[in-house]
């Protein structure tokens, strides 16, 4: 790994970057996004099964060019009826005649109900699809998740001076008081860090490796929900093709 710093290691609390300012605007509009959806059990999460799928203003045959739209309305695994957004849905439409596929664009109304809108771009007999990837609580999960496992992974770089060789931790963010090698990706303003070995400079860094610490941020009745079971569970049910024709 080559450095791109200079020799003395830079501070790592100096005043943020521009870049950095909008990448903290980012997170927190995405934070605003994926609020935190705690849930007492399973059965409080959202139903692929249980979710209603409406056609509206359903035809015997459409047209290539036509939008067809479709309502969801998220329900629990109690049949409940959703009062939030976020769950993760795939829309596909295929022609299994053409071998062809396409994705449907899906509008979030944030309580519930979603709009998803396919183009219809064939003629023919046309599959649609609508998945249930993940439900809105598992999203939250993994969102949470994901903020918390910046030290799920230890890097130990490696530095070579001479006749000296140490190792000594790395990460994007050490919480430590010694003094700190900075590795600073001057286009995109990301930063990785290594302690500094004593008297060897931050340049003589020559690889790094790592391994995966065994932890889960994710709770016992968290992790149920990504079971592949629960992943990708499709609402549609079996009245999913449509008839397209030219209408010329």
């Amino acid at each position: 790994m080559k450095s791109s710093c200079p020799k003395v290691p830079l501070n790592p609390s100096v005043s943020p970057t521009e870049t950095e300012l909008r990448i903290r605007e980012i997170l927190e509009k995405l934070n605003k996004q994926i609020p935190p959806r705690p849930f007492a059990h399973l059965n409080n999460t959202t139903s692929a099964t249980h979710s209603i799928a409406t056609i509206l203003n359903p035809q015997d045959t459409y047209c290539v060019g036509d939008q067809l739209d479709i309502l969801v309305e998220a329900r629990d695994h109690l049949r409940n009826r959703k009062g939030y957004g976020g769950d993760f849905l795939r829309a596909r439409m295929s022609s299994p005649a053409l071998k062809a596929g396409a994705s449907g664009k899906v509008t979030d109304f944030n309580n519930g109900t979603y709009l998803v809108s396919f183009t219809l771009f064939w003629e023919g007999q046309v599959s649609l699809s609508i998945l249930l990837m993940h439900p809105s609580e598992g999203v939250s999960a993994l969102w949470r998740a994901r903020n918390q496992g910046y030290d799920r992974i230890i890097f130990s770089g490696h530095f070579v001076s001479g006749a000296s060789q140490v190792h000594t931790d790395c990460a994007l963010v050490l919480n430590s008081s010694v003094e700190l090698c900075q590795y600073l990706d001057a286009q995109d303003q990301e930063a990785f860090y290594c302690v500094k070995p004593p008297n060897v400079p931050c340049a003589a860094i020559t690889h790094m490796h790592s391994k995966n610490k065994d932890i889960s941020y994710l709770s016992q009745q968290e992790r149920s929900l990504f079971e592949r079971s629960n992943i990708a569970v499709e609402i549609m049910g079996k009245s999913n093709v449509i008839s397209v024709s030219k209408c010329n």
